[in-house]
Formats: structure tokens, sequence, C-alpha cells
């Protein structure tokens, strides 16, 4: 019995010193292989594109290298979202019938980043990055989530949490990096050993190249030229935090829609009351009703019934942003009550007619702007609301399709519309036909004012009143007509004096603008056009 008893209490042990040995590792090397396969699938991608990135963008916001960041943006969606098996457009993925088109988001991406190379416009500059951000979303969101369900209000839950995602995420490419090092490891592959070996070279790549350009000014020359501003010697640590910070965000967000893509509940909750819709809207609409006949009967037909007092642009800046904010309201009110209300035809029809009030607005509004622009000119901001004016109508017939279609693709329209609608204004140069539309004006008052014998002192007192905002402001897309503008004025005696303070204001302002970049990297169609514009000034 002792023999036995002994015996037993071997085999117990030996199967308690076991047991780890064959679970622990099984559970381990899942994950592991999990976490190795992620970062093959993305890791090396991110790496890849941040690079790109980094050496595209690091102080050069708006160079030609945009275009290149752009592709490579491109490059690195297509890729990811083909390599891993969580998305629709998994490359091995049985099922091709629902592949997710996302064509149309990449297009928009490459304008965006031509766009960028061809304006010197710092407020479209910041737009498109936006647009190249919320594009990209729109790509993820389409291969990982159910998107196509999705409405206007968890779309923008979706594209707000994505923006904190990479801190949940921080060093798990690194951690992934580490691990599928290892398993590379197992697997005697040398493909590591290349890395690695690249990653060593880097820095000393750098160094040498600092020392070489000391020791020959040819070899200097043709690298500050290759390079632009992007000194080395002084700005390595820069570079390498942006390309780490690039890294860490791209990958973060990869992660997050490979392991936890947004779930958002698509189901429709249509169980209020429809009759509560219709007392509210129905209210609403009469309200709006009786405004927009008064809109039709005032600015519409040129009916004279301002109050005493006012004139046609005081009547209009007073009214116009009140009408845009109801506007954007009625927007928001059509959309939430045709979601949370049970069907009925009575709420869906006045809701129809609270749409074609908010058009009448929306007319109105353009109308009190356009007589304001007539009355003072054009400024950014005016454009601005112009624009949103457009882009409102755009949202609000989709949103009567909507009202009579349940399957139309609501989500998807706003963005290939309004992206389209964006696109194309930041591709017009608004602020080129800002400055031109303004100093047109311009030319016709001088006009004006040497046909009623005005002195010339006096002419550019008033021109200098006038035009502060058009002659010293904005961007170097404005700055060919500025100077076309001066060339002008000086033919007919203004601004003749070679020490003339308002002409040497402008030769600096522009000069700041446009003859700061230099190199193939910072290239700028608008900077490049605007120094040509100013050389031409000087030489003439």
């Amino acid at each position: 019995m002792g023999n036995e008893q002994k015996q037993e209490n071997l085999n117990n042990q030996n199967i308690q010193e076991q047991e780890p040995k064959q679970m622990m590792p099984y559970v381990d090397n899942q994950d592991m292989k999990e976490r190795a396969t992620r970062f093959g699938t993305g890791g090396f991608a991110a790496i890849i594109y941040a690079v790109v990135t980094t050496i595209c963008l690091y102080k050069n916001a708006y160079g030609i290298m945009t275009v290149l960041f752009a592709a490579a943006t491109i490059g690195f969606l297509y890729y990811v979202c083909s390599h891993a098996p969580q998305s629709k457009a998994y490359d091995n993925r049985e099922d091709k019938t629902s592949n997710p088109h996302t064509m149309i988001y990449y297009i928009g991406i490459l304008l965006l980043g031509v766009s960028i190379f061809l304006t010197g416009d710092r407020f479209l500059i910041a737009c498109n990055y936006i647009g190249i951000y919320l594009l990209s979303m729109t790509v993820f969101f389409t291969c990982f989530c159910d998107a196509e369900k999705w409405g206007v209000g968890k779309y923008i839950r979706a594209v707000i949490g994505t923006v904190f995602s990479p801190l949940g995420y921080l060093f798990r490419g690194f951690s992934d990096c580490y691990v599928y090092v290892r398993q590379r490891e197992k697997k005697k592959s040398k493909a590591i050993y290349v890395l690695v070996g690249v990653l060593i070279a880097l820095p000393f790549l750098v160094l040498m190249l600092i020392v070489l350009s000391e020791a020959d000014a040819i070899f200097k020359y043709i690298v500050d030229r290759s390079i632009g501003n992007l000194q080395l010697s002084g700005n390595l640590a820069g570079f390498v935090m942006m390309l780490v910070a690039v890294f860490v965000t791209v990958y973060g967000i990869f992660c997050k829609m490979v392991i936890q893509p947004p779930k958002i509940d698509c189901e429709e909750k249509r169980m209020v009351e429809p009759m509560i819709g219709i007392t509210f809207c129905g209210l609403l609409t009469a309200l709006y009703a009786v405004f927009a006949i008064i809109q039709i009967l005032s600015p519409f037909l040129g009916k004279q019934m301002l109050p005493a007092g006012y004139s046609y642009s005081e009547y209009a800046r007073q009214g116009f942003f009140q009408l845009l904010f109801v506007a954007a309201v009625n927007l928001v009110i059509v959309l939430v009550c045709n979601r949370a209300f049970a069907e009925s035809r009575v709420l869906r029809t006045i809701l129809t007619i609270m749409c074609g009030c908010t058009y009448v607005m929306i007319g109105s509004s353009a109308v009190r702007m356009l007589m304001y622009i007539r009355a003072y000119h054009l400024t950014y901001l005016r454009v601005l609301v112009l624009f949103g004016l457009l882009v409102l109508v755009v949202l609000f017939t989709g949103t009567i399709i909507y009202l009579y279609k349940n399957t139309f693709p609501l989500m998807k329209y706003m963005i290939v519309a309004c992206g389209g609608l964006y696109i194309a204004f930041a591709l017009s140069h608004p602020d080129t036909y800002i400055a031109c539309y303004n100093l047109a004006c311009a030319r016709a008052d001088v006009q004006t004012w040497m046909a009623e014998d005005v002195d010339t002192d006096d002419m550019e007192i008033r021109l200098i009143d006038l035009m502060q905002y058009d002659l010293q402001a904005g961007s170097a897309d404005r700055t060919p007509a500025v100077f076309e503008f001066l060339e002008w004025a000086q033919a007919r005696g203004i601004w003749t004096d070679e020490n003339d303070d308002e002409a040497q204001s402008l030769l600096t302002y522009h000069s700041n603008l446009c003859t700061s970049r230099r190199g193939i990297r910072t290239f700028n169609v608008s900077t490049y056009r605007g120094k040509t514009a100013l050389e031409n000034y000087l030489e003439n």
C-alpha cells in the first residue's frame, strides 16, 4: 500500500507539472499568432506609410509632395482593407458579391491631395486634410463595419470615437512588432534581419549625408534642392517624432478596426406615436409658411416692404444668419422626426412642406447675401456662406427622397454629394475669385473718380481704405490679381512714387508669401504663380 500511495502521488505531481506546459502555451501561442498576423498585415504598411508621410509633410504642409501623401494614403487603405480577414474587401473572402465600393472615396482623397498642391489658401489646406481624414475613415467604416445602415448621427459618433482610438492602442504597435519578431525568429526567416539592418543603417545614413554635404558644395546644393527646407542636422528629432506619431496613430486606428470596430445599433426604432410629431411639426410648419409667403412677396418680387429707415444692405445683414440657423435646425428636425416617429402619411406630408418652406428660407438667405455683397463686396466668409447654402439645398434634396424611400442610402449620398461639392469648391480657388471681383469693383470706382476729376492723392487714400482687405490679406492665390491691379493703377498715375508706402508694403507682404518656398519638395503652384507675377512686376 505504501508503494502504491507513493506511486499515485508521484503521478499526480507529474500531471500538475505537465498541465501548465500543455495548456498555457496553447493560449499564449494563439494570442501571439493573432498579434503577429495583425502586425504582418498592418504593421509594415503603417511603418512605410509613416515614413512616406513624414518625408512628404514634415515642414511642408502644401508642397507637391502632398500628392504623393494622398497616393500613399490610398495605397495604405487599399492594402490593409484587402489583406485583413476582418474586412469585407478581403482578397481571400469567398463571397465577392458584397465587396464594398470604395473607389469613389479613393478618387476624392487623391483630388484633395492635388488641391493642396495647387493652392496657398491655408483655410482650404486645413479643410482638405480634414477631408482626407474623413474619407479615410469612411473607407474603414465601409470595409469593417455596417456603415451603409448608419444614419448621420451614427456616422458622427463613429468618427468621434475613432479620433481617440489610437490612445487605447498607444503601445500596441511596438508590442505587436516585438511579438512578430519573436514569431519570425522561430521560423528562421531572414527578412526580419533585413529590417533590423535597415533600421540600424538609417541614423548612419543621415549622419553621413550631413557630413558629405559639408564636404562638397555641389553635393550640398543637390541635397538642398532635393529636400527643400528639411535641414536634417537641425530637425532630425522633430522628423523622428512625427514619424513615430504617424505610425502610432495609423496603427492604432487599424487595430481599432480589426479588434473592436465601431458597432452601432442600426435597428429601426420608429415606435413613438406620430401624433406628437404631427402636432409639433404642424405648428412649426404653419409658422414657416407665413414667413415664406412674406419672403416671396418682399425680396423675390421686389416689393418695397422695408420698414422706414432700412436700406437693403441693412435688411440683408440683419436676417441672414437667423435664416441660416433656422434652415440648419430644420434639417435636424426632419431627420430626427423621420427616424423617431412611426410611419404616418400626414407626418410625411408635413415634413415635406417644412422642407419646401426651408427651401424658401435658403433662397431668401441667398438673395439677402447677394444684396449685401453688391453693397460691400466679397469676403471669404460671405463666399463660405453662399457655399453653405448650396450644401443645404443638396442635403434637403436627399432628405426629401429619404422621406419617401427609406432604403435610400442617405449617409452615402451626403458624403458623396457634399464631398464632391467641396472638392469642386477647393479646386476653384475661391480666394482668387474674391480678389478678382473686388479689384474689378475697385477699377470701376477709379474710372468713376477719374471722370469726376478727383485728385490722385485723394484716390490713393480712398483705395487704401476701400481695398485694405484685398491688397494685404488672403493667400498667395490672389497675388497675381493684386499686382495686375497695381500695374493698372500705376498706369493711371496712382502709387507711382518709387518710395510709396502702399506699393512697398504690398511688395513685402506678397514677397513673404511667395518667395519663401524653395526646392523641389516644397514646390507649390500658387506660390510659383505669385512669385512669377511679382518678378514680372519688378521687371516692368
